[in-house]
């Protein structure tokens, strides 16, 4: 009964295992993906004569209801989706989580000043050259694919009005970002961490409180509390440092990221990610956090590879992998290898 259940929402989605996927990851992709979709329905829940929004948390109690269901009913999808949460109950993090990729990638919106959710128009949006992305919700007969925390379908035609991915050129953006950046002399560099671009460890294990004397450009950190930190770009000319502190709307976009992948890849040690072909997936692999504009579209399109909340390894529908190939090398300067 289980398997054939499973079998059922696998074929509605078009969710298909690929060469050597272990049942726990593959039961838990197909329970992402539902999750997702019963979000959007949730939020149309026939609660109150005005059902078109929901609060945020009466979705979380909905999806944490559907979650535990879920988790009983395909119990080897746990391993996947709890990892090493000793209680099911307490996944109300991994909910939140995704209902923020959610929001973010604008497959739900916050709706009035109370900030409760609604659902965005039924609409197609142009996504490659042979897929659209659907968002909302349509009684329209049509077949999606679901991918992700998305659903794509197959275009019957060419879209005119097609809006290609906006690409960043990283090395193009490093001299805008320090060309644009107000600059006051710094006389406090001790009170600085520094990112050092010649560290082969990950970033967040690159950082240092000795200042490089080789190098011009330079990211450095200011500890705040609560792990935070307050990111500054550092300009050296003629023995002086001058500081900018990386604007706000920048910082709230994880952009000190993309930064520091430009600054090691100017020194010829550029980040590294791999890449294993299956079937029509890619199984991809990162060992850095990415900023927030290429993360929302890796969340949109993939799902997690090892566990719901894996933020480093994903599986690639085949027909996005191009696209996310090219973001990933041009727009973040990340050399991407192939295993074998």
């Amino acid at each position: 009964m289980e398997n054939n259940a499973l079998t059922k929402m696998a074929q509605d989605m078009q969710i298909k295992r690929y060469a050597g996927e272990v049942q726990s990851n593959y039961t838990g992709r197909i329970i992402y993906s539902a999750l997702c979709h019963w979000m959007r329905c949730a939020v149309m829940d026939e609660t109150t004569q005005k059902y078109d929004r929901k609060s945020k948390a009466y979705v979380l109690g909905r999806i944490r209801e559907l979650l535990v269901i879920m988790s009983e009913a395909f119990p080897a999808s746990q391993k996947w989706i709890f990892k090493d949460l000793k209680n099911p109950v307490d996944s109300d993090d991994l909910i939140r989580e995704l209902r923020d990729k959610m929001l973010e990638a604008r497959e739900l919106l916050e709706v009035d000043e109370l900030r409760n959710i609604g659902l965005p128009a039924y609409e197609k949006h142009y996504c490659t050259d042979a897929y659209d992305r659907l968002t909302g919700l349509s009684e329209e007969i049509i077949r999606p694919e679901y991918v992700g925390i998305t659903r794509v379908v197959r275009r019957k035609q060419d879209n005119e009005n097609r809006i290609s991915v906006d690409k960043i050129a990283i090395d193009e953006y490093i001299d805008w970002i320090y060309a644009g950046a107000s600059w006051n002399e710094c006389h406090n560099l001790e009170d600085f961490e520094f990112f050092n671009p010649f560290s082969t460890r990950p970033p967040h294990r690159s950082w240092t409180n000795v200042v490089s004397n080789s190098e011009k450009k330079i990211l450095a950190r200011l500890t705040l509390y609560n792990g935070l930190h307050e990111y500054h770009l550092i300009n050296k000319e003629y023995d002086k440092y001058w500081n900018s502190p990386i604007a706000p709307v920048l910082a709230e976009w994880k952009e000190e990221r993309r930064v520091l992948l430009a600054l090691r890849k100017k020194v010829g040690n550029a980040m590294q990610a791999t890449y294993d072909k299956r079937d029509s997936v890619y199984l991809l692999n990162l060992y850095c956090g990415l900023p927030l504009k290429e993360q929302v579209i890796i969340d949109t399109y993939c799902w997690p590879l090892n566990s719901m909340d894996d933020k480093y390894n994903y599986v690639v529908p085949g027909f996005i992998w191009e696209d996310i190939k090219n973001i990933i090398r041009d727009s973040l300067g990340i050399d991407l290898k192939e295993k074998n």
